[in-house]
């Protein structure tokens, strides 16, 4: 069966719109062992998983939604010293401090269906990956890094509202 769009993306409990495209990568290093007698083994190590979302909406709220470590309130003051003065806040990224603790949730990418088709990675963090801009739009690439436990899955595939938290 295929999996058809259009799909949403949730991250976290924001559900994130206008989206251009996205590129979802999942790699398996591995390495080869060569015996004696000539066989070859290829045993797998680390999983790595990231997807890549390039935003059409690139407002200050909707960059809020998915880079909440860069968000400064109204009121709060930039790491160049300026005060936010709008509602809507500011966006200020920088480089993590020491003390900064990162925002991990998972990303689930949903089909169409009912109920949907969920590829969820799991356990993402975000951060800027590029910007574009030409004499029409303004785009950001944000890139999700997943960052699953040892003993959690990278990413998972299943059915909307088919699986329940565990207390």
């Amino acid at each position: 069966m295929l999996v058809r769009g259009p799909f949403n993306l949730k991250w976290g409990d924001n559900l994130l719109t206008d989206i251009e495209e996205i590129d979802v990568e999942h790699e398996i290093s591995s390495d080869d062992f060569e015996t004696l007698q000539g066989k070859t083994y290829e045993v797998d190590g680390a999983y790595k998983v990231s997807a890549t979302i390039t935003l059409l909406a690139s407002d200050i709220p909707s960059l809020a939604a998915v880079l909440p470590q860069h968000f400064v309130e109204n009121g709060k003051t930039l790491s160049t010293g300026e005060t936010v003065n709008h509602a809507d806040g500011a966006i200020d990224i920088h480089a993590a401090s020491c003390d900064e603790s990162l925002v991990h949730n998972n990303l689930d990418i949903i089909s169409c269906a009912n109920p949907a088709n969920v590829l969820r990675i799991v356990n993402a963090r975000t951060k800027v990956d590029g910007i574009e801009i030409d004499n029409k739009i303004q785009k950001v690439m944000v890139k999700f890094v997943g960052e699953a436990e040892s003993d959690e899955a990278t990413i998972q595939f299943f059915r909307e509202g088919t699986i329940n938290v565990v207390s």
